[in-house]
């Protein structure tokens, strides 16, 4: 009788676990990401021109993806600081590109513009 205790306890307990998972990432999943960002420019991002957010956004993700790099999290916004009048093809846009990549991949988008935040 003991046994049959010991073990509709173990298998309530697995059934409690398993219906009970929280949908949000573990914390170690999470811990190895790094948040990156880079000025947009006019011209000469390697993925190219300056376009509507949501366009710029996939080009700029499809050649990262080709890189072998995974940018997750990725969105444009709008950098709040001073951006020098210019209007070259170099210049900054005033658009970030931001998102989070695995730490083994952060020297390589660093190569491509990204910086670390």
């Amino acid at each position: 009788m003991t046994s049959l205790r010991l073990t509709v306890a173990l298998l309530s307990s697995l059934f409690f676990v398993s219906c009970n998972k929280n949908s949000e990432p573990a914390p170690e999943e999470t811990a190895d990401l790094v948040s990156v960002r880079y000025f947009q420019t006019y011209c000469s991002d390697k993925w190219g021109d300056a376009k509507p957010p949501q366009q710029y956004l996939t080009s700029a993700s499809a050649y990262l993806t080709q890189q072998g790099i995974t940018l997750s999290q990725a969105q444009i916004t709008q950098y709040n600081g001073v951006i020098p009048a210019c209007a070259m093809c170099t210049c900054a846009t005033g658009k970030l590109l931001e998102g989070r990549v695995p730490s083994s991949q952060l020297a390589a988008i660093q190569a491509l513009g990204f910086i670390k935040n």
